[in-house]
């Protein structure tokens, strides 16, 4: 990427959401300015794992939620991630289809009708669950 191109947010974030990339770009963009440009970093299938355990602590939730929403990210993560402060987040950890089913049993308490639907949608929640 050339300077000029660096400073333009929405090449940054077609970048960040290229499957493509290559991984040193992708770790640069991780920690951009820019929360957006973060959030495509965690989408990306292509982000490595330590990436994504960086950006699971993120100021933004919108970041966490695609951490928490990316079929690579670490089972710890997830579990970490199902007590965030944002109900979005915690949707999107009981969406993923790699949470394991005891964090999906404590989701099912939780008190946002959104998670304990998608606790309810998700296909390794135990038929009794809650």
């Amino acid at each position: 990427m050339t300077t000029s191109i660096d400073k333009n947010p929405s090449f940054r974030w077609y970048i960040a959401n290229n499957p493509d990339t290559p991984v040193d770009v992708l770790v640069k963009l991780s920690t951009d300015e820019v929360w957006a440009i973060r959030l495509a970093v965690a989408e990306n299938l292509s982000t490595p794992v330590d990436v994504l355990i960086k950006l699971s602590t993120d100021e933004d939730s919108y970041v966490r939620k695609y951490v928490a929403w990316n079929p690579n990210t670490p089972v710890d993560v997830l579990e970490k991630l199902s007590t965030d402060e944002d109900s979005t987040v915690r949707y999107r950890v009981a969406d993923n289809p790699n949470t394991p089913v005891d964090v999906l049993v404590k989701l099912s308490s939780d008190k946002n009708k959104h998670v304990l639907a998608a606790v309810a949608w998700n296909p390794n929640t135990p038929k009794k669950c809650g």
